[in-house]
């Protein structure tokens, strides 16, 4: 009983512990002291855990393409099939 009372007198904060910081409350702005406007930028707490975009490149379509005439093309693949065996496919595509 003792040690118990001994271990919350320990975690009983003391008077001249300094205040704990505001959670949420930004530090404000600094001021300008000739009038001048201030702006400050200040990122969300969650924006460094935010995706950015991909910036967009050129992506080289190194898939081979045989041209027909009427503007149609041949263009054969390989692919995965249902139970992973391998699978060779042409595609046709015709304008219509």
């Amino acid at each position: 009983m003792l040690g118990l009372m001994a271990m919350f007198l320990q975690a009983a904060p003391n008077s001249t512990d300094p205040p704990p910081p505001a959670a949420g409350q930004p530090a404000p702005c600094p001021t300008d002291t000739n009038g001048d406007i201030v702006v400050c930028g200040r990122q969300d707490r969650d924006e460094s855990f935010r995706l950015r975009p991909l910036p967009e490149r050129y992506v080289e379509d190194r898939q081979f393409r045989l041209k027909l005439p009427g503007g149609s093309t041949v263009s054969p693949h390989a692919d995965q099939g249902r139970l992973g065996d391998p699978q060779a496919k042409v595609t046709l595509k015709i304008p219509f």
